[in-house]
């Protein structure tokens, strides 16, 4: 990423403030005055420090005028003020310390929150390890230009005029010009071989943010590398990430030695222009010996500051760099989003159609004029061969994406009139994929509903049938499951999924494969659980294994985005079209006396009249 410009640096500080001082929060606003105040007295402080110092070297020296009253009065004034510049500088950090940390929580929370705003879209074109890592060193960058360019390097240039405004008043112009010229010459060859150097950083940044991606994918499908005897494989592909990073790395470093060369040049000439004019005004009479301590003094309070300044511009530069990868994602279009004055959708039985939809994802056409109806308290199942477009279906229903074209409606509300909140809350889902937290059975269940009492999540888990497997368990519900569930198997995630679907209480379920990883007794016990737990409730199914849809009012057959079929079970199978096809390859291995795919129990093939 391009460092930011001049008008793209000032939006990004504006945001910043924004965070810093909330407008209206004048308790925060009187910390960050106090901060300042404190700031102004401990630089302050560190200016009359030289003065007094040389003042006492001159009495020390001055044995005709010697007085052992001032002198203490002046060393207790010399130890007055660096114990002030200390006790100031830890008043600013405490005063400022909770207002840093509360600006950098409220730009993270803000960016978190945001995300979760995006479309499923935004998340299924990003890594997530580079997206984390992204938003982690932007919090970081907010923190480095709150706690050490406002109190470190800004102040430093005030200290640089006030110093030269005091040498010029006491010891000349060529003082305060040759501390201004040396100062300005190591600020501006700072930049410019800052500028040169910044490249290598950014290319190291890269390559440290692919590593991390290639590290926390592989770590994340653990379970697929071990299936493919791959972990050679991933630790190279690691490896030639870490090699970039490593060479990046290198070239950052020593880039760094002409800084420091260059650094140290300058200041050395400014030093020895400022003692060698020095030394000649004391052998003119002019200066004093103290005069001198003062102005060396002056200087090394300059210039060993100065010294961290290429740092200092190097990580602002970095800092504004992450701010600003941080801050794009507040630029990126939601994509669904509610419409001004939205309202919540008021559910009166849930039932759910679809008018005529349309949708692609970019360029790849999905659905192409979708048209049916689930009435309120019925099941209609959909069918159809993988990339039909079936899981499309549930994810505009949960409006994830808008359609193209056309409308999705329940209870006759256009989904895009209401808001996305509302509709969500009134669908139970229970997904073909189930993802876990990495947190406790309890806790996963009781996400189906806050605030969910522990007997409700009991309930919730018997009517899911895997009350018995939680039982066995030593530490029942409070066992972790693991990062994305993998402690469990296959069938137990999805009875977890289940069982959070039913805690939530929804109007309407929908069910995408929502047995496909269980046994066939477990799927019976299953089915009667959803069967008891739907009844009168609009439902919405989304299978491959037909046997588990036979008893629905309807049944869509989808091929290419369009319903090709439609009905009963029977009258599908009396069409002898593509739902006969499906059900005869899912039935033939009966017919060979061998098990099903899926180890399905066959049922009959056709039903009573109802």
């Amino acid at each position: 990423m391009k460092n930011p410009g001049l008008g793209k640096t000032f939006a990004l500080l504006g945001q910043l403030w924004g965070y810093t001082a909330p407008r209206g929060d004048w308790r925060v606003r009187g910390r960050i005055a106090a901060a300042f105040s404190a700031l102004v007295a401990a630089r302050g402080s560190n200016i009359i420090t030289p003065l007094l110092y040389g003042a006492a070297v001159d009495m020390v020296n001055d044995e005709a005028g010697f007085s052992l009253k001032i002198l203490l009065l002046l060393v207790a004034g010399y130890a007055l003020a660096r114990l002030g510049q200390q006790v100031f500088s830890e008043a600013k950090q405490y005063l400022f310390a909770s207002v840093a940390q509360r600006a950098v929580r409220g730009a993270a929370i803000t960016c978190f929150a945001y995300l979760h705003q995006l479309s499923l879209r935004f998340h299924l074109e990003r890594q997530t390890g580079g997206l984390t890592r992204a938003i982690d060193r932007g919090a970081k960058g907010i923190e480095f230009l709150l706690t050490i360019v406002f109190f470190e390097v800004l102040p430093l240039f005030v200290e640089v005029l006030l110093v030269s405004i005091i040498l010029w008043s006491m010891f000349g112009g060529f003082y305060a010009a040759v501390t201004i010229l040396t100062v300005a010459a190591y600020a501006y060859f700072t930049i410019r071989v800052t500028e040169w150097r910044i490249k290598f950083r950014r290319e190291m940044n890269e390559a440290d943010e692919e590593a991390a991606t290639r590290a926390v994918d592989s770590l994340l499908n653990y379970e697929t590398v071990k299936y493919f005897n791959a972990e050679g494989s991933e630790t190279e592909r690691y490896d030639e990430a870490l090699k970039k990073y490593e060479t990046m790395a290198v070239r950052s470093r020593t880039s760094l030695s002409v800084v420091n060369i260059g650094q140290g040049t300058i200041i050395a000439i400014g030093m020895m222009l400022m003692m060698g004019m020095a030394g000649l005004h004391i052998q003119e009479g002019k200066l004093t010996v103290g005069d001198f301590v003062a102005v060396n003094t002056y200087l090394l309070q300059l210039y060993v500051p100065l010294n961290f300044l290429g740092w200092f511009y190097r990580e602002l530069r970095q800092a504004l760099v992450d701010m600003e990868r941080m801050f794009s994602f507040l630029d990126e279009p939601v994509g669904v989003r509610d419409r001004d004055g939205a309202s919540d959708i008021a559910i009166d039985g849930g039932s759910v159609s679809f008018e005529d939809v349309h949708f692609s994802y970019k360029d790849r056409p999905i659905l192409q004029g979708i048209s049916f109806t689930v009435p309120k308290g019925k099941r209609v199942a959909i069918v159809g061969p993988s990339g039909s477009g079936k899981t499309t279906i549930s994810r505009l229903l949960f409006r994830f994406y808008d359609p193209d074209k056309g409308t999705v409606r329940i209870d006759g509300h256009n989904l895009t009139e209401v808001t996305q909140s509302s509709v969500r809350a009134s669908i139970g889902m229970v997904p073909q994929d189930t993802v876990m937290f990495n947190a406790t059975i309890g806790y996963n269940i009781g996400y189906g509903r806050d605030g969910a009492t522990p007997a409700e999540i009991e309930d919730a888990s018997r009517m899911a049938a895997i009350d018995g497997f939680i039982d066995m368990l030593p530490e029942k519900y409070d066992t972790m499951v693991g990062e994305r569930g993998l402690k469990l198997s296959g069938g137990e995630k999805q009875r977890v999924a289940i069982a959070r679907a039913i805690l939530k209480r929804p109007s309407i379920f929908l069910f995408d494969e929502a047995t496909s990883a269980l046994d066939s007794r477990t799927e019976k016990e299953i089915q009667a659980s959803l069967n008891e737990v739907s009844k009168a409730r609009t439902t919405l199914v989304i299978a491959h294994r037909l046997s588990t849809i036979i008893d629905a009012d309807e049944i869509l057959v989808l091929s290419e985005g369009r319903i090709v079929e439609r009905g009963g079970h029977a009258a599908l199978l009396a069409m002898n079209g593509l739902y006969k096809q499906m059900w005869d390859r899912q039935s033939k291995g009966f017919a060979d006396g061998e098990a099903p795919s899926g180890d399905v129990v066959p049922l009959p093939q056709t039903r009573p009249a109802e």
